[in-house]
């Protein structure tokens, strides 16, 4: 093809002209011939077109020659495999028809299978109603119809744990019957069964009623054990009564109602009788005498002689161990209420807040274990679960529970009224305190009120015995003091101490506003009681000794409390016992060292210091240095002979001797500022002893205590 094109395009023309020429005569039509490599090559060695397209024809047909001859070579083998062709496309055909008559007989089998389909999708939707419709016909029959021995058994059965059982399901039945009864009411079998559930319903409720009553008058003997009962028997058979307040309300409120009218005097008489033991067992502490500024010999007798106070009664200023045996959550309490059997026969003896703790104790637990059984029995687990529930309960333990709670108000009141111990009070009140964290913790709502009654009975006589102190203390004050003085602590002094301690103690934790209020009171008219007896004296050392040893004692009770200055009656007493001894270190320099105490105070009132008086203050420096020893040996002797107490002496005696220093120190400072400016004759003044060699003197005095 090439050589042909070659020939008609190049036919006519000159191969020798030059390679340009032929290139621009070759036609712009023939764009494939001048891109031909072999064509360019040619071109470009300039060879002979005719002579090369001869030689290609030449090879052309050499070459048809030779194809020609390798036929005639290969002719078996090509006319084998026509043969083989041929067999094969006869295959090849039957094998066609084959696929063909499958094809049409999986045609066959596909409307077959599809028909299959059909009937199964369909009988698979018949099933699937099929079941629907035994599950629900299987619910209504299981939701209506009762069993006949269960039907037997409630009717005629003994009322036992079987029937408990059987009740449950006939419940079950009723229960579905009411809900389903308006969604199935054309059901011939609900038309059927709705009135034999309600004489089954009917004659249940009666057994029940019975079975309940004949159990709740047991509990009338006073020698049953409630609350065993309601554990062993009405809590077993709670179901009971939750049927009868839900399908016959008038047999629950008949069986509730006498449950209450019961259970009340039963808990009433065994309070009574409690509370009746317990006051034979009360020892009393305090009487109307005993108020801190109550002086011993006031205390008369019927005839009006001196009744002598019995050595082995109880102070009743000091807290002692009653707090531990009375609170309750103090580790050494008992958790036990009082057993009145077990004390009578040791002949025991109590305080009266150890007897209202019993009391409460016992109140707050049979109280507990009421409050849980209402809860189960008397309200349905439905109504458990709204509020008109807690309120059924509350109401059927008022009833219950509100004789027993009078008592209690009684027992307490018959106390308040004769009693004159602020302690025993104050300890009921932290009992009460106690009482109602403890019931918070239980979850027990119904005794707030009782709570509320008991403080409000409580509190305003705490503050009336207070008011009783107070008022004591107030007359002692009123009283003509004695010139001669006692230097000793006077009675109020130790009373007022041991009971400020004791309030304290038990306000820790609280910080009760009426108590610290009262305590401030009352400090404050013993500080007038003190003042007034020191200020009636004539003698004015003797009055700051009583002081003195009147505050020390004071502070020593409060911190053998475990009191610090932190607390605020702490703090002010020990703000009056340093003012107080600052006072007696003064006066004790004004008896032993009044010159030198003078000259240095007129001395530094002068405006300038030429004009102090050189001949006295040589004179003053001659008297000190003939009698500093022995004056400070007077003074230790005197504090020793003043105060007992090793700790108040020494501190008395350092404040006193370092007062000594410092008004020592001051007329030395006086004394070299006058010298210096007579330098010439200051040969011819005194010379003082030296501030240190004072000093070191006095230091043999630290350890005379």
């Amino acid at each position: 093809m090439a050589s042909n094109s070659v020939d008609l395009v190049f036919e006519g023309f000159d191969t020798t002209d030059e390679l340009g020429d032929v290139r621009a005569e070759i036609p712009e039509d023939l764009p494939d011939v001048q891109n031909d490599e072999l064509i360019k090559s040619v071109l470009t060695k300039g060879v002979d077109l005719r002579q090369y397209s001869r030689q290609i024809e030449q090879e052309l047909n050499d070459l048809e020659d030779e194809q020609l001859a390798s036929y005639e070579e290969h002719e078996g083998a090509l006319l084998e495999l026509d043969s083989e062709i041929r067999s094969c496309d006869e295959v090849l055909e039957n094998m066609e028809r084959l696929l063909v008559n499958f094809k049409s007989s999986l045609g066959a089998i596909n409307n077959d299978i599809q028909s299959l389909q059909n009937d199964s999708l369909s009988m698979s939707v018949k099933l699937k109603n099929r079941v629907v419709a035994e599950k629900q016909l299987d619910k209504i029959i299981q939701g209506v119809v009762v069993p006949p021995d269960a039907v037997r058994l409630i009717c005629n059965g003994e009322v036992n744990e079987r029937y408990l059982e059987c009740l449950v399901e006939v419940n079950k039945r009723i229960a579905y019957m009411r809900v389903h009864s308006k969604q199935h009411k054309r059901l011939r079998a609900f038309q059927e069964i709705q009135p034999e559930l309600d004489r089954l319903c009917f004659r249940a409720s009666s057994k029940l009623r019975e079975f309940l009553l004949d159990k709740i008058n047991v509990l009338r003997s006073l020698n049953s054990n409630a609350h065993v009962l309601q554990s062993s028997i009405f809590l077993k058979y709670r179901f009971f009564n939750h049927f009868l307040i839900e399908r016959h309300p008038e047999a629950a409120v008949e069986v509730r109602d006498n449950y209450i009218h019961i259970m009340r005097q039963y808990y009433l008489d065994h309070f009574e009788t409690y509370q009746r033991g317990l006051m034979k067992l009360e020892r009393v502490v305090a009487d109307k005498t005993d108020v801190i500024g109550m002086e011993e010999s006031n205390k008369l007798s019927l005839f009006g002689a001196a009744k002598p106070v019995a050595r082995d009664k109880a102070n009743v200023f000091n807290l002692g161990a009653r707090a531990s045996s009375a609170l309750i959550e103090s580790e050494d309490s008992s958790p036990r209420a009082i057993v009145l059997s077990i004390a009578s026969d040791a002949n025991e003896k109590y305080t009266f807040e150890a007897l209202f703790r019993s009391y409460s104790l016992a109140l707050v637990d049979n109280a507990t274990t009421e409050y849980e059984f209402i809860m189960q029995f008397f309200v349905s687990p439905k109504a458990r679960q709204r509020i008109t529930g807690s309120d059924m309960a509350r109401m059927v333990f008022s009833h219950i529970f509100d004789p027993s709670m009078r008592v209690g108000e009684q027992f307490l009141k018959a106390y308040l009224e004769t009693t004159y111990d602020a302690l025993g009070v104050l300890l009921c009140v932290r009992i009460m305190s106690q009482l109602a964290s403890e019931l918070q913790r239980r979850q027990v709502p119904v005794l707030d009120s009782y709570v509320n009654s008991m403080n409000m009975l409580l509190w305003p006589r705490f503050q009336a015995i207070l008011d009783g102190h107070i008022e004591s203390a107030k007359r002692l004050a009123s009283y003509k003091a004695k010139s001669k003085i006692d230097t000793q602590p006077p009675a109020i002094v130790r009373r007022y101490a041991e009971l400020a301690s004791s309030l304290l103690r038990l306000n820790q934790g609280y910080n009760t506003h009426v108590v610290a209020l009262s305590l401030a009171r009352l400090r404050t008219e013993v500080q007038a009681y003190l003042a007034h007896v020191a200020d009636g004296s004539s003698d004015k050392h003797a009055s700051l000794v009583f002081l003195i040893n009147s505050y020390d004692l004071l502070l020593t009770v409060l911190y053998e409390n475990g009191f610090s200055e932190r607390e605020e009656e702490v703090s002010s007493w020990k703000q009056e016992f340093a003012t107080t001894v600052m006072a007696f270190a003064e006066s004790e320099l004004e008896k032993h060292f009044g010159y030198l105490k003078l000259f240095v105070i007129d001395a530094e009132r002068q405006s300038d210091i030429a004009q102090i008086s050189a001949d006295e203050l040589g004179r003053t420096a001659s008297v000190f240095n003939g009698e500093w020893r022995a004056q400070i040996s007077a003074i230790n002797s005197s504090i020793i002979q003043s105060f007992s107490n090793f700790r108040t002496g020494t501190e008395i005696l350092h404040v006193v001797l370092g007062q000594l220093i410092i008004y020592y120190t001051r007329f030395h400072s006086l004394y070299d500022k006058r010298i210096a400016r007579r330098a010439a004759s200051a040969s011819e003044i005194c010379q003082p002893v030296g501030v240190q060699t004072v000093m070191v003197d006095i230091k043999k005095y630290r350890n005379n205590f």
